[in-house]
């Protein structure tokens, strides 16, 4: 399960900016790590998670960053260089499905290694489907396929791309859009006309038409500021809520019974600012308790703090707080929120002076400290 939205410029209340996001819902064992990749010339074939595939001609990738499961080539979500963003859902569908093929987050990183803008990685995934197609299992530990859809934004243009085997269609987004675990609908745009062979169980009990409702209501109000998309990403159907006692239709999900086996691994927020980038990451599952820390993303390498250990640290910290009851996890979730206004306020501080290398490092010195103190207060309730 995941949710993948965008507002763009013309519905937030901050002018020139474009927000995307996504929470990419995976198993509850299975780190999920972000990563910085510099340019480099891409060759003609490239070897993804599980077989190869060609671009056409000799390109130079763009710097990018991504978010992945540990074991995988592909990326569930992620920017580049020039202002690209992206995110896949899966579908659950019922076709003959090959064992080994191209995976629906392999096609994601390719999309962003190449693509300058929205509409051109659009046309650079686009080619991989209809030539490839996508199948593979999703999963390293079991047997799982499934279809993909995707939602590509720059600063000014969005696209939700469908695809399904080897057929595609896509359409333009108009102000906000969000997708989750079923087609969009309408999706009148470009491309083949098919329907999918949906498997309706997996469809139904993943919840994904009710949880973009609730995304989609909550950014058709208009105005939309960076902290209204945090609430989003942290949203949870009740309003006491309690991890044991979760549902498929919380945005930040938390896995417990047998109908509900995923967690949000990672969470993603991306400033697409018309000077530079910010993306904001958890590093770490479960929004709900974890910071949105800030990546700037100007000229020159990023150094990324936060890894594997960091994600199994606050791991275990979260599994220990999510055996609390409602209670005691409230008061987790609202010391989160405290220190969240804390980092927001030293970001706003210094935007006027992004992203200026030297005043990122002081913010990402002091994001650090303000995170390690969080997780401190978190390991002692």
């Amino acid at each position: 399960m995941c949710d993948t939205l965008v507002s763009l410029a013309n519905n937030n209340a901050e002018k020139g900016v474009t927000y995307f996001a996504k929470n990419s819902d995976r198993e509850p064992d299975e780190p999920q790590l972000v990563e910085y990749y510099s340019s480099v010339p891409r060759e003609r074939k490239i070897r993804v998670t599980r077989v190869e595939v060609e671009v056409k001609g000799r390109v130079e990738a763009s710097r990018i960053v991504i978010s992945r499961p540990t074991w995988m080539w592909g990326a569930e979500m992620g920017f580049n260089e020039h202002g690209v963003a992206m995110g896949n859902e899966a579908i659950f569908t019922r076709r003959r499905f090959p064992k080994q093929g191209m995976l629906g987050m392999d096609v994601l990183r390719i999309g962003l290694e190449l693509g300058k803008s929205a509409r051109d990685a659009l046309d650079v995934m686009v080619d991989l489907v209809e030539r490839y197609g996508v199948g593979g299992s999703n999963s390293l530990k079991k047997e799982e396929y499934y279809d993909n859809s995707f939602l590509i934004s720059d600063r000014e243009r969005a696209f939700v791309l469908e695809t399904y085997g080897n057929r595609w269609r896509y359409e333009e987004v108009k102000g906000y859009a969000s997708i989750s675990n079923a087609p969009f609908e309408p999706l009148e745009g470009r491309g083949e006309s098919f329907r999918y062979k949906l498997n309706l169980l997996y469809t139904y009990l993943g919840r994904g038409r009710e949880r973009e409702a609730y995304t989609s209501s909550a950014l058709a109000k208009g105005s939309v500021t960076l902290r209204d998309v945090m609430t989003i990403m942290r949203h949870h159907k009740r309003e006491r809520f309690c991890p044991r006692k979760g549902s498929n239709e919380d945005v930040c999900m938390h896995s417990g019974s047998l109908t509900r086996t995923s967690q949000t691994a990672n969470s993603m927020i991306v400033e697409l600012r018309q000077e530079y980038v910010i993306g904001w990451f958890t590093f770490s599952s479960n929004p709900c308790i974890s910071l949105y820390k800030p990546l700037v993303v100007g000229e020159g390498h990023i150094k990324i703090p936060y890894d594997e250990d960091y994600w199994l640290k606050a791991q275990s910290i979260h599994d220990r707080l999510s055996r609390k009851d409602a209670d005691l996890y409230a008061k987790a979730m609202k010391i989160t929120e405290k220190r969240q206004e804390e980092l927001l306020d030293i970001v706003g501080e210094a935007r006027g002076r992004l992203p200026s290398g030297d005043v990122a490092e002081r913010v990402y010195k002091r994001a650090a400290e303000i995170d390690r103190e969080h997780l401190n207060e978190l390991a002692s309730l």
